[in-house]
């Protein structure tokens, strides 16, 4: 067990970043989804430190709304427009580190997002080199993960 897996999502957290990730990314839910297990699994193989300020950013995200657009809720119960107003608030936002926070949140989100093979079937891309489940067995190739999401997207 490495010093950073203490630190990591549960499942209601990751539950409520996905609601918040779908609007940052523009993704429907199963890919937000599946990005938001990503950056769960991205914390507990993550530093310590890093880890520990990347889920401070998410629990900030999650139950600021009060701060930055006046509303006592938590992001993933925002409307879909005000969510938008409250992620650009974030990310116009004055003060430096608040800024960084959220940019480094969504790089991480991206990392996932970029990764998945749908979005990578989307654009053309190749697979990933290795696909690997939750647990982190090998479940698949590049070609094969190409090759499902493409299918998947067919009779879309």
């Amino acid at each position: 067990m490495g010093v950073g897996r203490s630190v990591g999502l549960g499942r209601g957290a990751e539950r409520r970043l996905a609601v918040v990730l779908g609007a940052m990314l523009g993704e429907p839910a199963g890919i937000a989804e599946d990005v938001a297990a990503f950056f769960g699994q991205y914390l507990r193989r993550a530093p310590l430190l890093a880890a520990v300020g990347l889920r401070l950013m998410v629990w900030a995200l999650e139950w600021l709304p009060v701060v930055f657009v006046g509303r006592p809720l938590p992001a993933s119960a925002l409307g879909p427009e005000v969510l938008a107003r409250y992620l650009g608030r974030w990310a116009g936002a004055r003060s430096y580190l608040v800024r960084e926070g959220f940019f480094l949140v969504k790089m991480v989100a991206l990392l996932g997002w970029g990764a998945h093979p749908a979005v990578r079937a989307r654009y053309g891309m190749p697979g990933v080199a290795v696909v690997r489940a939750p647990g982190g067995a090998v479940v698949g190739t590049a070609e094969g993960a190409v090759a499902g999401a493409q299918q998947g997207t067919e009779g879309s």
